[in-house]
């Protein structure tokens, strides 16, 4: 258990509302709302990120993965360039085999590619893992820093994005980043 003052920002965003928790560590976790309706995602022209309000302090972290995600939205040739905000992710062990797929995925799955969950457990260093990598998938706290949404199946299907329910999310984030075929 950990000891964290946790902040909290709501945030509109392109893909609906996305909730952020942070401490002065880092950000702990990131809540995309999931939808049903596909067609919300295309009528929404704004890449723009807004604050619509906020809890605790925006301390360093929270304003840093504010910033991020408004960069992410709006401009990807800069996201690039812009420095991921720092993470304190208390769900798991720093050297187990979800921090690696996490890290990994951070480190070698740039902004408009994708890697099948067995090619992500290769680069891990386990190429049978893909279930594993898969386990690590769903207990991502901190999506769109952790970019899950560009891991696919072995023959290009979406997976399970948030139990299913946010496969419109994963397409329309797969597209913004230029991913081809979806």
């Amino acid at each position: 258990m950990t000891n964290c003052v946790l902040s909290y920002a709501w945030l509109k965003s392109p893909i609906g509302e996305i909730i952020v928790s942070a401490c002065s560590k880092g950000v702990h976790q990131i809540q995309l709302s999931a939808t049903s309706d596909p067609s919300r995602l295309e009528r929404y022209q704004n890449n723009k990120v807004e604050v619509l309000k906020s809890e605790g302090v925006m301390n360093k972290p929270l304003t840093e993965c504010t910033e991020w995600l408004s960069i992410y939205f709006s401009d990807l040739t800069a996201i690039t360039e812009h420095t991921l905000p720092p993470m304190h992710l208390t769900t798991t062990k720093p050297d187990s085999f979800t921090a690696s797929v996490w890290k990994t995925a951070i480190d070698k799955v740039p902004v408009g590619e994708t890697v099948s969950y067995g090619e992500l457990a290769a680069m891990c260093g386990n190429p049978k893992a893909c279930r594993a990598v898969g386990g690590a998938m769903r207990s991502n706290q901190i999506p769109l820093l952790m970019p899950c949404h560009r891991v696919v199946g072995s023959h290009g299907n979406l997976g399970n994005y948030m139990s299913g329910k946010g496969l419109p999310i994963k397409k329309w984030l797969l597209k913004h980043e230029g991913v081809q075929g979806y």
